[in-house]
């Protein structure tokens, strides 16, 4: 192997290891995001629930059960 075929290699194993950098730190950031996401989720579950328990027990007070039409119908 010559002193070019060298160089090229280098610089290309160079090249190579910066974009894997780059896709790790991408990755990494992803990673982040979804954690983030999967936390929201998590909240936005926890007050659905609760909002629909909450709407199950004003129904069950006036006696109107979800998808009744109204006595006007």
């Amino acid at each position: 192997m010559g002193k070019t075929e060298n160089k090229e290699t280098n610089s290309r194993l160079t090249e190579n290891e910066a974009k894997i950098s780059y896709l790790i730190k991408d990755i990494e950031d992803l990673s982040d995001i979804v954690a983030e996401q999967s936390r929201e989720l998590e909240k936005l579950n926890k007050q659905v629930s609760f909002l629909i328990k909450k709407e199950t027990e004003r129904d069950d007070i006036s006696g109107v059960v979800l998808g009744d039409k109204p006595p006007h119908w």
